[in-house]
């Protein structure tokens, strides 16, 4: 495979460039506002531990701390992903307050996760990465700095954004010190990787710095058949022509093969009895060899710094992306059960995708003094322009298949009808102002935005369908700082999401062109942050109105909307003992779709984590984790998904240059379902025990 070819050019390829050295922190992201300390704050931002709320994430636009952000952030450091053993962006979110990660169980195909019960939009460096569904690579976690989740409605901030929240992925860049490692893995499902991450100057005065971020895997999964193979390569370079001006290209290349692990196994043989018992999570009901999910991407990422003065600056992110999916899939009938010996009717699946990406945001920010108040200001400019196109679009009947005793080499190719499908357009141009006000012990941080968006249908058959959707949404927050370090606050928050595609449901407005999604979130809160920032404290109660969201309905594929509440609060402890660290979080929601009067579909609505890390004297340490999710449903209200509980551990010992680690995640080996779509309809197991064995040697 192309993948172990890999191996041993990129491990050369690393080790070869380290005679080159250090790198600018992420300036080029524009997490900060003041020039004159842009440096300082961007260099704790990197350098961040695991108790960082006093430091600053790039969600807020403005480089304020999270500790004075009138709102919920969480940021999930490089070395947190580290320790936890986290694969992936759903793994890293694990233990994130008012984050439920891989609601979807076990996939192959992208990361999911739901905040404050609702869907969440994925970002890298402030720009918008998701259109669609399955239509482009999963974001590798290796090629990353940080995550950053800012929960709740956000289009004040970001136009286009689910009421959950915002996910943003922030990308390596070149850093002003010499460093890197070399990093080998083995792991279950034969699972074998290896990475490597060098940064630092390229000229002795430091105008020009680099960074080269490399991976390549060869794995396989918990499903027969199911492959997880892939590589990223992310080459970085930053120009500093002279002082105040700061250009950094990002290049971030990567594909990925394998086939879809999720395999839409019946509700009789998962969460319900069947005469010859529980289906086994290996269960593969497609064809070797012809099933396939193939994915490749690539982004060219343009970050742009300009002094304008001392307190004011401008900054641009801008960024193309070419993706493409291939998908040759089979799955077991939906809805279907199979008869008592376990035979099944399978469906056969085809489609082609590719999307093509252009946007940037151009903000001038600064600071100034109005009487009493202390203003951070931004005002900008965002667009989007995204087009997905997809053809060899086909579905048929795929045959029979035992899922018991699988037997193979039953493919029905010939049976594929396939041809042209749908292709869909989004245009968003938006317009936002920021304020983030101190008066004395008083924090108001406000914000105000536009949006003109065009969403197409480009038809196969027929005319085109553009929903022509403008909107103003607003953002608002309160906080009030005590001496302690107690800081309570209110906010209020609106959101707006425009929908391709037309009402499928066959009911009262069947076959007009979907409502844009909108909603708004009150919150009410409180953050501590310790003076010798070793505890931090932030609690939230937040409640959530959505309109006009597409609801799941009782047909795959159909297309229905009505309303959604979420009332809820959410706790999350960080603390730190000298070598011991503990993150402790806990949630509780009541999530529902008005239409039915019944509990969204695949949201726990209790969940909460435990991880705690202890470092010796000696070079050893070790963690320990625990994740609790509570019962979930399905559409309708049923059937009812049973709570999980599963424990993960790390074990690691460092000196010199070398550490070596194991990692492990749910020890107890739970066999759990973590989904179903309805009653009697299919479901999906969760992710079954793994562990890896790290060695990185460091520089």
């Amino acid at each position: 495979m192309q993948h172990r070819k890999l191996f041993s050019a990129i491990q050369g390829a690393l080790l070869t460039s380290t005679f080159f050295s250090p790198a600018l922190t992420h300036a080029a992201s524009g997490d900060d506002a003041v020039l004159s300390t842009v440096k300082v704050v961007e260099k704790d931002v990197v350098e961040s531990t695991l108790i960082n709320q006093g430091k600053p994430a790039s969600t807020g636009k403005l480089g304020i701390s999270v500790q004075d952000t009138p709102a919920s952030i969480a940021v999930i450091d490089k070395s947190f992903i580290a320790d936890t053993g986290a694969k992936n962006i759903q793994d890293a979110l694990l233990y994130t307050a008012g984050v439920q990660s891989g609601n979807y169980g076990f996939d192959t195909r992208g990361d999911w996760a739901v905040v404050r019960g609702l869907d969440a939009s994925f970002y890298q460096d402030g720009l918008r990465t998701i259109y669609g569904y399955y239509n482009s690579a999963r974001t590798n976690a290796y090629a990353l700095e940080r995550l950053e989740v800012l929960k709740g409605p956000s289009s004040t901030l970001y136009g286009q954004s689910e009421l959950g929240g915002i996910v943003n992925a922030v990308s390596k860049l070149p850093q002003a010190q010499r460093q890197g490692e070399v990093w080998a893995q083995v792991g279950s499902f034969d699972r074998r990787q290896i990475a490597g991450d060098v940064t630092g100057p390229l000229t002795a005065d430091g105008t020009w710095l680099y960074r080269a971020v490399a991976l390549t895997r060869d794995s396989d999964t918990q499903v027969d058949h199911v492959n997880d193979d892939g590589y990223v390569i992310a080459p970085s370079l930053t120009w500093k022509p002279q002082e105040g001006t700061t250009l950094t290209l990002l290049v971030n290349r990567q594909e990925d093969e394998g086939q879809v692990s999720a395999q839409f196994l019946p509700s009789k043989g998962t969460i319900d009895p069947a005469p010859r018992g529980r289906l086994d999570t290996d269960t593969f009901v497609g064809e070797p060899g012809w099933d396939r999910y193939d994915t490749e991407r690539t982004d060219v990422t343009l970050f742009v710094d300009q002094a304008l003065s001392e307190q004011w600056k401008a900054s641009l992110t801008a960024r193309h992306t070419e993706s493409s999916v291939e998908v040759r899939e089979h799955w077991a009938v939906i809805p279907g059960l199979p008869d008592d010996a376990g035979n099944i009717g399978r469906t056969i699946y085809s489609a082609d995708t590719e999307t093509n990406i252009d946007s940037f945001d151009l903000r001038t920010a600064g600071h100034f003094e109005f009487g009493p108040t202390r203003h951070t200001l931004a005002i900008g400019v965002d667009y989007q322009d995204a087009l997905w196109e997809t053809d060899n679009v086909g579905y048929g009947d795929g045959g029979p298949i035992n899922l018991y005793d699988p037997v193979y080499d039953n493919l029905q190719a010939a049976l594929l009808v396939t041809g042209d499908a749908n292709d869909n357009r989004i245009r968003q141009t938006g317009l936002y102002v920021m304020d983030h006000i101190e008066m004395d012990r008083f924090i108001i941080s406000a914000a105000l935005r536009y949006d003109d968006s065009k969403s197409t249908t480009l038809a196969v058959v027929g005319a085109n369908t553009t929903a022509h959707d403008k909107e103003t949404t607003g953002r608002i927050g309160l906080m009030y700082k005590f001496d302690n370090g107690i800081s309570p606050y209110i906010s209020y928050a609106e959101a707006f999401v425009p929908n391709l595609g037309a009402d499928t449901s066959g009911g009262p407005g069947s076959g007009k062109t979907l409502d844009p999604t909108t909603g708004k979130q009150n919150e009410a809160g409180l953050k501590y942050l310790a003076p010798a920032q070793d505890l931090s404290i932030a609690f939230a109660w937040f409640d959530i109105e959505q309109e006009n969201h597409v609801g799941d309905g009782l047909t795959p594929g159909g297309a229905s909307q009505t309303g959604a509440t979420v009332e809820g609060w959410e706790l999350e402890v960080k603390k730190s003992w000298g070598p011991v660290e503990v993150v402790a979080n806990y949630t509780d929601l009541d999530a529902r779709d008005e239409s039915i009067d019944e509990r969204l579909s695949a949201v726990a609505e209790k969940f909460g984590s435990v991880w705690t890390k202890y470092e010796l004297a000696n070079g050893f340490r070790f963690g320990l984790g625990l994740r609790y999710t509570g019962d979930t449903v399905g559409y309708g209200g049923s059937p009812v998904i049973d709570s999980v509980t599963q424990y993960d551990a790390m074990l690691g010992y460092a000196f010199g240059n070398w550490d070596f680690s194991l990692d492990g995640k749910n020890l107890g080996d739970e066999v759990y379902v973590s989904w179903c779509r309805y009653e009697g309809a299919d479901c999906g197991y969760g992710e079954r025990r793994t562990w890896s064995g790290n060695v990185r040697y460091k520089f």
